[in-house]
């Protein structure tokens, strides 16, 4: 029987209008995030620069230490902090909201501080987690980067300019597409992890296996959602030539518009991805 995508998606959407609570696990990350990118920001003035003044100007240049310099350093500096925040607090939080899920899907109660000391016992786990799927975001883009490099080159031997927009656009939409296809393989390992309290390594096999078998229909489900971010994955790509041309300070918005979209689409695609793993649970 063909798994209807559109009831899972309207059944998350009213799932997280009649339990909000479910979005404060991802308020939560945005908040660090939100203060990362704080932080950044303020990392060339006083008193912060004089423990990261001498990083930045050895690592990445004196420029980067004066406006407008420090914005434009911005987006990527967040880029690691984001990767930080996701391994270390980011999995675990999003196992916190799918026990939300489980408990409100049971009619049982939901406190979100007991949910979240349940969730610290499995820890370890959310954060082996967090760091295998970190890795295989980092090898996908390296072999988008590859590629595309590439392909520019081939088309572009006589045009820098051409060649420079083309590339930054071209990774954007390689990073999307790759990023879903590789989610449609390990988004459901966390909701296994904590609905059928499966090991790390048994929810990413039972994860993949589930997601090969069920490939159009996971895929589905997550491609709309992300679509979401594409808009500002295309204006982080380009954050800097924009910047130059109209102002610093936009890379500073680029940056809060990703951390807000990022708690909706984020929760919207946990829940979708655990209303698919109870279905399966309940629909051999």
């Amino acid at each position: 029987m063909k798994y209807s995508i559109r009831k899972n998606w309207l059944s998350s959407f009213d799932f997280i209008k009649s339990n909000p609570v479910v979005l404060l696990p991802f308020i939560f990350i945005a908040f660090f995030e939100a203060l990362a990118s704080e932080l950044i920001y303020f990392s060339t003035a006083k008193p912060i620069s004089i423990v990261t003044g001498p990083i930045v100007k050895k690592y990445i240049g004196e420029d980067f230490m004066h406006y407008p310099g420090s914005l434009m350093f911005l987006p990527n500096a967040f880029y690691y902090a984001q990767v930080l925040i996701y391994i270390f607090i980011g999995v675990f939080m999003a196992a916190v909201s799918v026990n939300i899920f489980k408990n409100k899907k049971a009619g049982l109660p939901v406190r979100v501080d007991a949910l979240a000391k349940n969730a610290l016992k499995s820890y370890l786990s959310y954060f082996i987690y967090g760091i295998i799927a970190i890795i295989l975001m980092i090898l996908i883009k390296r072999v988008d980067t590859f590629t595309l490099s590439k392909v520019t080159q081939a088309l572009f031997k006589n045009s820098q300019a051409a060649a420079g927009k083309f590339y930054f656009i071209g990774m954007s939409l390689a990073s999307f597409l790759t990023n879903v296809l590789l989610h449609a393989f390990i988004v459901l390992a966390i909701p296994i992890m904590v609905m059928q309290k499966k090991p790390v390594f048994k929810a990413l096999g039972a994860s993949i296996y589930m997601g090969f078998r069920n490939f159009f229909s996971v895929f589905s489900l997550i491609f709309i959602p992300f679509m979401a971010y594409l808009p500002v994955m295309l204006l982080k790509s380009m954050s800097t030539i924009l910047a130059n041309k109209t102002f610093p300070e936009l890379t500073l918005y680029i940056v809060t518009a990703s951390i807000i979209i990022s708690v909706f689409v984020d929760c919207f695609v946990i829940v979708c991805a655990s209303q698919f793993l109870a279905d399966k649970e309940v629909k051999p």
